[in-house]
């Protein structure tokens, strides 16, 4: 089981009393974005060693959506993360020998995802304030989740974005976000500058591929270095 899974699951009696709610709209967030991600990875036509984990993350990230969704009983989180799970439950019925036809069910999932963002994004503001090293630990969660949705979808082909403005410029300053805060994390919680280190080194070690374009794709890769950054991440969180 993931290690983001592992800690939202002892999180969810808390979550369901707790008043803060930027935790549960965080975990709202993050658990869509990884049901994007590693959808993407799992049925992406140009990777063909995917790795089965990838369809369990995805499954057990979406069926921790509903429940966070319905915990936070928000109507238009509950509706956006409905679409989410019918465009995968229409997508899991097609025919692997098609997989031209995936983006017909692939893009409607990742405007639900969107909205849901948007919607969560926009509770979030509204939300009792937290701590402001918390806070930037949940910038920093969210950005290597953009990169990561970002990269997949790249990587895929044939898809829309729709959980951000794209450019030419998107992903070097999502990468300079990260690295920023970072930064910052590590200067405003000492006690977590090895563990931020090493998720850092993690990063580092991928970053290129994420950057340069012009090398061979490597999704799987890439899910995999960004899932351990943001599991780390979610283990500091829930501390």
């Amino acid at each position: 089981m993931p290690i983001r899974l592992f800690f939202i699951l002892l999180l969810l009696p808390h979550l369901a009393y707790s008043n803060t709610d930027a935790e549960r709209l965080q975990a709202i967030r993050s658990q869509a974005f990884s049901t994007c991600s590693n959808l993407l990875v799992h049925y992406n036509p140009n990777h063909n060693d995917s790795d089965p984990r990838n369809a369990e993350r995805y499954r057990q990230a979406l069926q921790q959506l509903q429940r966070l969704v319905t915990l936070e009983k928000d109507p238009l989180l509950i509706k956006f993360a409905g679409d989410m799970r019918e465009r995968v439950e229409d997508l899991e019925k097609q025919p692997t020998s098609s997989p031209e036809l995936y983006p017909t069910w692939i893009n409607p999932l990742l405007e639900a995802q969107a909205r849901l963002d948007q919607q969560a994004s926009m509770l979030y503001a509204s939300a009792a304030p937290i701590e402001p090293r918390r806070l930037t630990l949940h910038k920093l969660t969210l950005d290597v989740e953009r990169l990561q949705l970002l990269y997949q979808t790249r990587t895929f082909g044939s898809l829309g974005v729709y959980v951000m403005a794209m450019d030419e410029t998107t992903f070097a300053h999502l990468d300079q976000q990260i690295t920023q805060n970072f930064t910052t994390l590590k200067q405003d919680w000492p006690q977590h500058s090895v563990e931020l280190n090493k998720l850092m080194r993690k990063y580092d070690f991928i970053r290129p591929r994420l950057l340069n374009h012009e090398l061979i794709w490597v999704p799987g890769s890439a899910a995999y270095y960004l899932s351990q950054v943001s599991d780390g991440l979610a283990r500091i969180d829930a501390e």
